[in-house]
C-alpha cells in the first residue's frame, strides 16, 4: 500500500503501482483533509465575488475573454472534458493509464493547489484500487496547456463515460462502476481543468521509459563485458583510477560495472602481464612488428566513456522527471496562504520533453556502440574465430559452405541501430502554434516520451540478438575460461536459444530473449 501526498512519489512508485497493481491512500492526517477543504472553499469564495476566473467563470485559451456566471461553472467543466474528446491512434496499455492516474492524483492533491474537492481525489484512489483505468488514445496532445485531450480520458471515466479496462477486458466506464458499485462523479468547477491541464501523461510514460532504460545501462555495459572477454582484451580501460581522473560519475559506474565482471575472466589480460607474455623484446633491434597491439579498439576501450554519458543522462532525466513528478502543473493555481489564484504555465512539459529528448540521444550512441562490438565478434577476421560464428567446419563436412551463421543477425543488428537514430531529432523543436495562435509556444513533450518508449523496445531488440551472437561466440571459445557471471548468463540464454550449428530462423529466439532481458533479476541495478 503506497501513501500519496502529492511530495514524494517515486519512478519506482509510479512502476509499482503501474506493473505489479500496488494500491495506494491518501494520508490519514487531519492537516492533509483540511488543506483540501480550505482551497475548495477558497476557489468557491473567489469566484463567488464575481471576478473572472481563468476556466472556472471564463472559457479556455484563447476564449478567455467570454466570462460565464458561476452557475454555469460545473458544466463549463464537463464541456472541456467533452470537447477533448479526439485523442486518436494507438491506445496506451492498461499499466500506462494506471500510472497516468497515479500521477495525475498526486499532482492534484499537492498543497491543495489544484482545489479538487475530496470527493475527487477519493475517486482516483478507488479507480486505481478497483483497478478501473481509462483507455486513453496517444495521439493528441502537444504537451502545453499540458496533456488535455489524453487527459479528458480519465475526466470522462470519472464521470462515468467513455471506455476502461476492466478485469481482462475493454469495456465502458458505466458497465464496470456498476458491477463495482460505484457511482460515476459529475466534476464541477475548475476540476475539468484540474484533472485535464497538466503534465501527467507525459511523466507517467517517462517514469515507465526511464526504468527500462535503466536496465539498458547494465545490459550494454555486460555486452562490453563479453565483447572484451571474446576479443581478450586488457582490463586497463576499466580500471577504477582511470575513470577517476576522467571526473564523470556515469563513466566511474560503467567501469566499475564492467571491471566486476571481467576481473574473475580467464580470457582479459591484466596488463603487465600482457606485456610480460604477448609483447616480444626489442633485444636491440631498431624495428620490431608486434603481433599483438597494445591497446583495444575504440569500442572496448572508450566503452565506460560512451555508456558512462548514457548513464549520466539517466541521473540527469530522473531528476527532471522525479521534479515534475512531484510538482503541482496545473492552471489556475489556488495559493491558500497569500489569498491568491495564479494564472500560470505549470502545465508547460519543457523539462519532461527535454530529458526524454536527450536521452534518445544518449541511447543511440549505446546502440551504436552495441552495433560495432556486434562486428567485431561476427566478423571472425577481427577475433580468431570462424567467419559469421558458424561451428568450426572441415572443408570435407557435408554442411561445409551451407553454413551462414549470424550473416543475417548482424544485418538485423545494423538495420535496427539504424531505426535507432532515427528517433533522436529533438522533439521539442517540432512546436508550432496552435489554439488560435493562444498556444504559441509548446512543450511537445508527450511525444518525446512515447518516442523514447518505442525506442527502448528496439534497443532491447537489438541487443537481445547482440546476445545471441555474443553466446555462439562463448560457445565457440570455451565458456570455462569466462567470468562467473558471463557465464550465468549464457546458462539463462541457452534456456532459450540452443547453440547453432546448423542454420535456423532465430526470430523468436531473439524476442524471447529480449523479453527476458526486461524480466530478469540478473540486470538489477
Amino acid at each position: 500500500m503506497k501513501t500519496v501526498n502529492g511530495n514524494q512519489l517515486t519512478i519506482e512508485d509510479v512502476c509499482d503501482v503501474a506493473h505489479k497493481g500496488d494500491k495506494v491512500q491518501l494520508p490519514s492526517d487531519k492537516e492533509f483533509w483540511d488543506r483540501l477543504e480550505k482551497s475548495r472553499q477558497f476557489l468557491i469564495d473567489y469566484i463567488n465575488t464575481g471576478v473572472p476566473t481563468y476556466g472556472v467563470t471564463t472559457d479556455f485559451g484563447d476564449s478567455c475573454h467570454n466570462q460565464i456566471s458561476v452557475e454555469k461553472a460545473g458544466e463549463l467543466q464537463r464541456t472541456i472534458c467533452t470537447y477533448h474528446g479526439i485523442g486518436l491512434g494507438p491506445k496506451f496499455d492498461r499499466e500506462t493509464g494506471r500510472a497516468v492516474t497515479l500521477v495525475r492524483l498526486n499532482g492534484n492533491i499537492k498543497g491543495g493547489h489544484s482545489a479538487i474537492r475530496p470527493q475527487l481525489a477519493n475517486m482516483m484512489v478507488t479507480l486505481l484500487n478497483k483497478d478501473i483505468i481509462p483507455v486513453i488514445p496517444q495521439l493528441g496532445s502537444v504537451g502545453a496547456s499540458g496533456d488535455l485531450t489524453p487527459l479528458s480520458y480519465l475526466a470522462a471515466v470519472i464521470m462515468g463515460q467513455r471506455d476502461v479496462y476492466y478485469k481482462g477486458s475493454v469495456v465502458p466506464a458505466a458497465e464496470a462502476f456498476e458491477k463495482e458499485g460505484i457511482k460515476p462523479l459529475p466534476i464541477e468547477a475548475k476540476e475539468g481543468l484540474a484533472l485535464m491541464n497538466g503534465t501527467s501523461v507525459m511523466t507517467a510514460v517517462a517514469c515507465l521509459a526511464w526504468k527500462k532504460a535503466r536496465r539498458l545501462a547494465l545490459v550494454s555495459d555486460f555486452i562490453t563485458a563479453v565483447t572484451a572477454e571474446i576479443m581478450q582484451g586488457k582490463d586497463t580501460p576499466f580500471l577504477a583510477k582511470v575513470s577517476q581522473l576522467k571526473n564523470h560519475q556515469g563513466q566511474i559506474e560503467s567501469a566499475e560495472y564492467i571491471y566486476g565482471i571481467i576481473k574473475s575472466s580467464k580470457r582479459i589480460s591484466v596488463y603487465a602481464d600482457f606485456l610480460k607474455n604477448k609483447i616480444e623484446k626489442m633485444n636491440g633491434k631498431g624495428f620490431v612488428a608486434q603481433q599483438n597491439k597494445i591497446q583495444d579498439r575504440y569500442s572496448i576501450r572508450c566503452a565506460p566513456q560512451i555508456n558512462g554519458v548514457y548513464r549520466d543522462t539517466l541521473t540527469l532525466a530522473r531528476n527532471w522527471i522525479t521534479e515534475e513528478l512531484n510538482s503541482a502543473n496545473d492552471n489556475p493555481l489556488v495559493d491558500i496562504e497569500a489569498q491568491q489564484i495564479y494564472n500560470t504555465g505549470n502545465f508547460y512539459g519543457g523539462h519532461i520533453c527535454a530529458a526524454c529528448d536527450y536521452l534518445r540521444t544518449a541511447l543511440a550512441n549505446i546502440a551504436d556502440l552495441g552495433d560495432k562490438q556486434a562486428e567485431i565478434i561476427i566478423d571472425g577476421k577481427f577475433n580468431g574465430l570462424t567467419e559469421n560464428l558458424i561451428p568450426y567446419t572441415p572443408a570435407d563436412h557435408p554442411r561445409a559452405g551451407l553454413r551462414l551463421g549470424f550473416k543475417a543477425a548482424q544485418i538485423t543488428i545494423s538495420a535496427i541501430r539504424g531505426e535507432v537514430a532515427t528517433y533522436c531529432f529533438p522533439v521539442s523543436l517540432t512546436s508550432a502554434p496552435t489554439e488560435a495562435l493562444n498556444q504559441d509556444k509548446v512543450s511537445m513533450g508527450t511525444i518525446s516520451a512515447r518516442k523514447l518508449s518505442e525506442q527502448i523496445d528496439l534497443v532491447y531488440l537489438q541487443f537481445a540478438t547482440h546476445l545471441l551472437a555474443a553466446m555462439q561466440a562463448v560457445d565457440l571459445c570455451g565458456a570455462e575460461d569466462f567470468a562467473p557471471f558471463t557465464k550465468q548468463v549464457h546458462s539463462e540464454v541457452r534456456k532459450m536459444s540452443a547453440f547453432v550449428e546448423d542454420d535456423r530462423a532465430l526470430d523468436k529466439e531473439a524476442t524471447a530473449v529480449a523479453q527476458w532481458l526486461k524480466d530478469t533479476e540478473l540486470f538489477e541495478g
